[in-house]
């Protein structure tokens, strides 16, 4: 916005959003919109990309949507490792915190 020299009243102005709950979507108070088509006028509006503003809302834009139900690739995509593989994990032990010796504070004044 602040690129595109505008303020919240214009660029909702021009989306067709309400101000207030924009306002609250930005202080992360709200959820984005959820319309593609709400989402393609912020980003014509702002000149971003329009899928990946889509995906910065954590949805997935139409034309990614048929890859997801896609047999072959949306299996893969779905599946999340078990675990990272060993060669990407080295096994180090963990750091020992150092030992500080503790030594009785004994004022003179008490022997």
């Amino acid at each position: 916005m602040a690129e595109r020299g505008l303020g919240l009243r214009a660029l909702c102005r021009a989306v067709g959003l309400d101000p207030s709950f924009f306002s609250k979507v930005l202080s992360g108070k709200r959820s984005p919109p959820g319309e593609d088509a709400v989402l393609r006028s912020l980003a014509a509006v702002l000149g971003v990309d329009p899928v990946r503003l889509i995906l910065s809302t954590g949805r997935l834009p139409a034309e990614l949507e048929s890859l997801w139900r896609e047999p072959d690739l949306g299996a893969f995509a779905r599946q999340a490792p078990a675990k990272p593989a060993a060669s990407a994990v080295q096994s180090r032990p963990a750091p020992r915190p150092a030992v500080v010796p503790l030594r009785p504070q004994i004022s003179e004044e008490l022997l």
